[in-house]
């Protein structure tokens, strides 16, 4: 019996280093955490901060001198294109425009004289009864006489223009300022402007993206040439979501230096007024038609003088580098448009005790 119990003791211990040579190779793999590439719809390509432009904005001012008499409208108010907003004293310009017509018509019928001479003249010449220079003098005379029907018409026009300047109308729709100038007072075209009108259905936002921004968004047919397959979305300063999306209407031919940026413009409509020119809103650009992407954590994203990689981890926990290509960042996350497939596993943390063919421990990130 003693001899069993020694022989059982020899084998426990015999086989003792065996086993903690087995524990020991398992608690040599390093200890990593993956996290798997899933899928998900791209959507929300950025947000900025915009500002609301008009459209348009046209400064209105007197082209004549006189007495302001007319303001045919309510300040801050909608007016329409056509609109007559000002009127100024016409007394004057009604009077050039008389005594234009007046010598118009003197000169006319000097001209009819004229060439009712010439005819004769022409006549007796035909016959030999007067020498070429009488009718080349007479010819002369209705050259003349012409020339003055011509200067009388020009200025019998510019008598009307003047005259037409008394009237200021609406070039554009949108919203008139108040007026800088009251009625009654003496205007003239040093008077500055009278008042500003500015558009607002539809209007602008601008804003500026990264020039990294918008090169992946070119890159993936996004933004074209003349076409934007992006949409624009506000959120006021109130926290509320404006009621309707915007489309890309410009972007810029040049990166601004001071922030590597390029302006963006959106137009929305905006029958409301809500959106006013000069404020500020919070811009979200998404895609108009999301496609389904793969996405990583960026803490699995490394990078050397080849480009960018990531470690995987395959179901024997052997690790593999993988050279990938990435296109836009979004919150924690990382767009992959090459290198890598839906389920494969990428290690995010403890990536500084691993080398591609190592074994690790690998404990799955909770996303």
């Amino acid at each position: 019996m003693k001899f069993f119990a020694g022989l059982s003791t020899l084998l426990i211990l015999a086989l003792a280093p065996v086993q903690s040579a087995a524990q020991d190779t398992t608690d040599d793999r390093p200890n990593v955490t993956v996290a798997t590439v899933v899928s998900q719809q791209s959507g929300d390509r950025g947000s900025y901060v915009g500002r609301v432009q008009a459209v348009s904005t046209v400064d209105l001012q007197a082209r004549i001198e006189g007495v302001l008499e007319q303001r045919n409208f309510t300040e801050g108010g909608f007016v329409k294109k056509g609109d007559l907003l000002y009127v100024i004293e016409k007394g004057l310009y009604e009077a050039s425009v008389a005594s234009a017509q007046a010598t118009l018509e003197g000169a006319q019928a000097t001209l009819k004289n004229s060439t009712v001479e010439l005819e004769r003249q022409k006549f007796l010449l035909d016959k030999g009864d007067v020498a070429q220079s009488v009718y080349d003098s007479a010819a002369a005379t209705v050259g003349v006489d012409q020339s003055n029907v011509d200067q009388a018409k020009a200025s019998l026009d510019t008598a009307n223009i003047n005259l037409g300047y008394t009237e200021i109308y609406a070039p554009i729709d949108g919203r008139i300022s108040k007026s800088n100038i009251d009625v009654g007072n003496l205007v003239s075209s040093n008077s500055g402007t009278l008042a500003t009108i500015t558009s607002v259905d539809p209007i602008h936002v601008s804003f500026y993206m990264g020039e990294k921004d918008l090169i992946a968004d070119r890159e993936q047919g996004l933004i074209g040439n003349d076409t934007a397959d992006l949409k624009i979305s506000l959120t006021l300063a109130s926290g509320d979501a404006y009621g309707s999306t915007g489309t890309v209407s410009y972007v810029g031919t040049a990166v601004e230096q001071a922030s590597d940026t390029i302006e963006v413009r959106a137009t929305f409509d905006n029958p409301d007024n809500i959106l006013i020119p000069g404020q500020f809103v919070n811009v979200t650009v998404a895609e108009a038609q999301p496609q389904d992407v793969l996405v990583i954590p960026q803490s699995a994203v490394q990078l050397d003088s080849t480009g960018h990689f990531v470690y995987l981890v395959d179901s024997s926990g052997k690790v593999e580098r993988r050279d990938v290509k990435l296109g836009r960042q979004t919150g924690g996350l990382w767009e992959v448009t090459s290198g890598l497939e839906k389920g494969d596993q990428v290690v995010t943390q403890g990536l500084q005790r691993i080398s591609p063919g190592v074994t690790v421990n690998a404990t799955e990130l909770k996303q």
